[in-house]
């Protein structure tokens, strides 16, 4: 199975992101993974091509950058940080752009981030672009609330349609469960408007159990009239400590899959690891 090799984590300095970023912490200590903390400021995209003389006729730009350059390296001396490999970014720009930029140029394994919850508004918080990331992202986009601790996870569902061939989006969440050493648990919510017979859904999971028989996999039907809601109850009555959802790109979103990963990421009480289909 693949190693977890490096771990992309947008930083805004909220509760949210130092939360993703302990999340990181704790899995690149089990892995050796390095961690990229990324902050993306506001400025002209050209901002660090122009020369410092130029910076300085945009004080509000300059200052932006050197303050979040200096809370950088405050946060890497945190003692957490010991034995882990870290690299830090500060870039001008637009949040969504230079995070999967990013992603692309390291070849990202896995991104972390903060997520709200119901009721949770924070005027930093990144946690806003996380849906529009989610749906994009070349890597697997983990989005964790503020009180998560990252310390024991043990049962991960792993909920899609299986109507196509899962092992691409399976091979990108390998890693992360390889980190975890956690059990999966394959889900197919079965509701009235997407009605599946079990033995049809059963025979699409064998073939991704038999796929990795080095990994501790089983499959679960489960009905309800709602795909959301089933998934956020089977969570709930299963105590699960992470929902991962396959999800599919906005340029070919299909009805089924329509607002369930933003849903989860919004109401779930866990962290929701989204990985997409190409």
């Amino acid at each position: 199975m693949t190693r977890m090799k490096s771990i992309l984590i947008p930083i805004d300095f909220s509760e949210y992101a130092k939360t993703a970023m302990q999340s990181g912490i704790a899995l690149a200590k089990k892995t050796g993974a390095e961690i990229f903390l990324l902050h993306v400021f506001s400025a002209p995209l050209d901002w660090n091509r122009i020369s410092v003389a130029r910076q300085q006729d945009y004080p509000e730009n300059e200052a932006r950058m050197v303050e979040a350059e200096i809370k950088m390296d405050q946060l890497i001396k945190d003692k957490s940080f010991n034995g882990v490999k870290v690299t830090t970014f500060v870039r001008p720009g637009r949040v969504m752009e230079e995070v999967l930029s990013m992603s692309k140029l390291y070849r990202v394994d896995l991104i972390i981030m903060g997520a709200h919850g119901v009721g949770e508004s924070h005027r930093y918080f990144i946690g806003s672009h996380a849906q529009k990331i989610m749906r994009t992202s070349p890597c697997p986009v983990l989005s964790v609330k503020k009180d998560f601790k990252p310390t024991s996870i043990k049962r991960i569902v792993f909920a899609a349609d299986f109507e196509e061939n899962l092992t691409k989006p399976f091979n990108k969440f390998i890693p992360f469960l390889k980190a975890t050493g956690a059990s999966v648990t394959l889900l197919f919510v079965n509701t009235p408007s997407h009605f599946k017979d079990t033995p049809t859904v059963t025979k699409a999971m064998q073939k991704l159990i038999e796929a990795y028989p080095e990994v501790k996999i089983k499959g679960e039907v489960y009905n309800a009239f709602d795909a959301e809601k089933g998934m956020l109850t089977f969570a709930e009555n299963n105590k699960v400590d992470i929902i991962t959802k396959v999800t599919g790109n906005r340029s070919r979103r299909v009805a089924y899959d329509f607002g369930i990963t933003e849903a989860l990421l919004y109401k779930s009480n866990v962290p929701v690891l989204s990985v997409v289909v190409d």
